[in-house]
């Protein structure tokens, strides 16, 4: 017998992540999150898989990104003896033997992407002075979603040994955003960004780990991520030279680390390499991951509303590995071929798999208290839009549906726009079918998962994409009868949030409407927020080089503000204090100018929150920003 499901049923889920193996010894590690008790936090711990048993390796509470040492046990991140309000991160390293994890550093600046070669330990980190109270700004970004006021920052490369000795490989005058060290350990390929204003066009250098002397690889790409090849004669890159701006779809190159020419993996495949489905319930983003087997570069690759492990090289071109309609969040393929990887669907969040000789085994059970609720299995639609392309979308019936009888009807849009609903979890979905709610998502123009030119409406917000989502939505009304036309409601943040505002300024088929994290005018964006002057430029103007000023009327016309008047829906605006990429200033300004027209709209405010709330803000107050949805849908639609 189930039940349905509730908000409370937040905390029952965990969240499974950062994968790491040793090939060697046949191990595995993870991360696996929960929200905590309190509400306040989440609880992270490290397990381990041998090919036969599971075990919790450690009890810390905020043990995560776990690093297998060979032969050696394994280091891994932890803030256990940091305070609540302490910045920073410490490397733990737990022996073997079954003795207890010791620390062996304080990293002030943060850890990230850390990482064992030859047992010798790597990672980036910020460096710079930190300024407590009065900020004395003399360069931009002065600040980025999710870590506040960098403006005094670098991002460098260090390298750490297990007697807690730190090393500073790279300094200067640029971030290092991606690396990787060569298997021997000689040399490092880093992909570094130059110009502040141009953060995404980077530059790949070799660096002795010797003696420091660097040269420089490739030039103007964007790269996320590198990845040596075994015998230290190729980069494997994910990247792309950005031909269409940030429409353009990542892609697998190879390039040797003396230079020269560009491999393309990727040949004839028109889809972007990672995973940018959208999921409320995943302990940290899915990593942008290479690992080279044999002469085969194995990755993630976007397709529609799933993502596949797929594999490449020079002569084959891309193969599917594993394919189905899932999520595949992260993978480690072993020596024998075996594959572990971490999946969910819109059915179950994240767990561990195996794949072997072409079956799939679950590993975990960690989310089996989804057997006891009542969940809504989306079920896929594709129409045609007017300019006669193909858009695909899905439809969840709310709980207990009865014949005869209709429902109302929340149109879901996702942010980016270059992201993409489809078969992941999401609990904010079924939780509003639980609330006899039907939901409708899509993914219109602008969205990943598709070719480049589908994903390509730089100079064209609200355009094309506003007809897709009304279009479609027209279908599904067509096609389901138990759709009530006349209590629709729509919600979405950021992009999706934009596109919300846009909506309920140009059309009033919606009786109720939430705008979270949004933006309302790209005027102000373009200087308050953290990605504005690139980002805005990029979308808005059409072009990085596209000049803002020269281009105004364009970011006049594409803000939902200069529409206001026409808005006659009630709006619910969400959004977050600490919310530096669309800044909290993009609320108030809607939120007054609706209250000014004598609009109904309402506000609610997260302080300590960023622009990441609905994944990774505090459980509590993900529990009120649900609750709030709700509430305000049961009010609107539900009378």
């Amino acid at each position: 017998m189930t039940r349905k499901l509730t908000i409370e049923d937040l905390k029952l889920v965990r969240m499974v992540h950062e994968l790491n193996a040793d090939a060697e010894s046949n191990t595995l590690v993870f991360t696996v999150s929960k929200i905590a008790d309190s509400l306040e936090d989440y609880e992270r711990n490290i397990w381990a898989f041998d090919g036969k048993s599971l075990r919790q390796v450690t009890r810390g509470n905020s043990d995560f990104s776990p690093r297998i040492l060979s032969n050696k046990g394994l280091v891994f991140l932890s803030r256990r003896g940091l305070g609540k309000d302490k910045t920073g991160t410490e490397v733990w390293y737990l022996p073997p033997d079954g003795s207890e994890a010791v620390k062996i550093a304080y990293i002030s600046g943060g850890v990230s992407d850390l990482r064992v070669v030859n047992n010798a330990m790597y990672f980036i980190s910020n460096v710079g002075p930190v300024q407590e109270d009065v900020k004395f700004i003399n360069e931009w970004p002065l600040w980025f979603n999710g870590r506040g006021f960098i403006h005094t920052f670098r991002s460098y490369l260090f390298s750490l040994d297990l007697n807690g000795a730190i090393r500073q490989v790279t300094n200067g005058d640029f971030n290092v955003v991606a690396y990787d060290i060569e298997p021997n350990g000689r040399r490092a390929a880093i992909a570094v960004s130059t110009n502040r204003f141009k953060p995404y066009r980077n530059e790949i250098w070799v660096i002795s780990l010797e003696d420091g002397e660097r040269y420089t690889v490739l030039s103007n790409y964007g790269v996320t991520a590198i990845r040596w090849s075994p015998d230290g004669k190729y980069l494997a890159l994910v990247g792309n030279d950005l031909h269409r701006g940030f429409a353009t779809h990542d892609h697998v190159l190879l390039v040797r680390p003396e230079g020269g020419e560009v491999i393309e993996l990727m040949r004839g495949i028109d889809r972007n390499v990672g995973n940018n489905l959208n999921s409320d319930v995943r302990g940290s983003p899915p990593p942008i991951r290479l690992q080279w087997v044999g002469d085969w570069v194995y990755f993630i690759m976007m397709d529609g509303g799933s993502t596949k492990l797929v594999r490449a090289n020079v002569n084959s071109g891309v193969e599917t590995v594993i394919g189905s309609e899932g999520s595949i969040e992260d993978f480690v393929a072993m020596g024998d071929g075996t594959i572990y990887f971490i999946s969910m669907n819109p059915l179950r969040p994240t767990e561990l798999y195996k794949w072997s000789n072409g079956s799939e085994e679950r590993i975990t059970n960690f989310n089996n208290w989804v057997n006891s609720v009542e969940l809504s299995k989306p079920e896929p639609f594709k129409f045609r839009a007017s300019d006669d392309k193909e858009v695909e979308g899905w439809l969840m019936k709310p709980a207990g549906l009865k014949q005869g009888t209709r429902y109302p009807a929340i149109l879901e849009i996702h942010g980016g726009p270059k992201t993409a609903y489809g078969y992941s979890f999401m609990f904010e979905f079924q939780l509003l079918t639980s609330e006899g709610f039907v939901v409708i998502f899509m993914n219109p123009r602008g969205s990943d998962g598709y070719d480049e030119e589908f994903a390509d409406i730089r100079g064209h917000y609200g355009e094309r994409d506003y007809e897709d989502l009304m279009e479609g939505l027209d279908y599904v009304i067509r096609s389901y009868d138990f759709i009530d036309p006349g209590r629709l409601g729509v919600i979405g943040g950021s992009y999706g949030g934009f596109m919300t505002n846009w909506i309920i300024t140009h059309t009033d088929r919606f009786r109720a409407a939430i705008t979270d994290r949004s933006i309302s005018n790209w005027v102000s964006f373009f200087g308050a927020s953290d990605i504005g002057p690139y980002f805005a430029n990029d979308q808005i103007g059409g072009g990085e080089d596209r000049d803002f000023w020269s281009y105004m009327e364009d970011y006049i016309a594409k803000s939902p503000i200069m529409y206001a008047k026409n808005v006659k829906t009630p709006l619910l605006i969400i959004h977050s204090l600490e919310d530096y990429r669309c800044w909290f200033e993009q609320a108030i300004q809607f939120y007054t100018a609706l209250k000014y027209l004598g609009k109904e709209v309402r506000m609610v405010v997260f302080p300590g929150e960023n622009h990441d709330l609905s994944r990774f803000g505090k459980p509590s107050h993900r529990i009120t920003r649900l609750r709030t949805i709700v509430d305000w849908f049961n009010e609107k639609l539900k009378t």
